[in-house]
């Protein structure tokens, strides 16, 4: 639960910065990639926090770094829209450095989710072994020995 900030803040920067590279470029199906994708990692993050909140311990050294990174890159982002400075908005490589800050704290999530063990996964059927226990697909029919039932 403490490094969802980070997501938050790396979604921002990514999507002032979509919505200012549209402001040059009017392509409209671009920002809208540009905006959904940060907006589905993020959620998948927030989605893995919620549904295992006892990982969140797991590399908490990485998740600060990100959490400074994604502020510093929000910070610059906020500065080049206020002051106008063109190195610092808007820039593709300060989106798509934003965009893989959120990847890398995606797939962190991801590796902190707990593992199965062995005795968890089910075992795996061999074909011949399916074979053997499938059955057969005869039907098996009484023969009778009266003469007046088969009439």
């Amino acid at each position: 639960m403490k490094a969802l900030p980070t997501s938050v803040i790396l979604v921002a920067t990514a999507i002032i910065q979509a919505l200012g590279m549209y402001k040059w470029t009017g392509d409209s199906m671009v920002v809208s990639g540009q905006i959904f994708f940060p907006i589905l990692f993020a959620l998948m993050a927030f989605y893995l926090v919620f549904r295992n909140p006892e990982t969140g311990s797991r590399f908490s050294n990485a998740h600060i770094v990100l959490l400074g990174l994604g502020v510093i890159l929000l910070v610059a982002t906020l500065a080049g829209t206020v002051a106008s400075i063109f190195w610092l908005y808007p820039q593709v490589f300060i989106y798509y450095t934003a965009f893989l800050l959120l990847v890398i704290e995606l797939g962190l999530r991801i590796a902190a989710l707990p593992k199965k063990t062995p005795s968890e996964k089910p075992r795996k059927v061999s074909k011949r072994e399916q074979r053997r226990n499938r059955g057969s697909n005869l039907v098996a029919s009484v023969k009778s020995t009266d003469k007046n039932e088969t009439k």
